[in-house]
């Protein structure tokens, strides 16, 4: 019996990190934006100095 449970509980964590991983992606569709990271020549707005 105790191994039906440890296989029970193992299903249920699988079933819930696919669920939970399906839940993020409709909550957030489009992947996260990179910052952009400048040298200390480069400026986003072209003022550097």
């Amino acid at each position: 019996m105790r191994d039906h449970d440890a296989a029970l509980e193992n299903a249920i964590r699988e079933v819930a990190a696919v669920l939970g991983d399906a839940l993020v992606r409709l909550l957030f569709p489009d992947p996260p934006v990179r910052q952009v990271d400048f040298t200390e020549t480069e400026s986003p707005d072209g003022t550097a100095g």
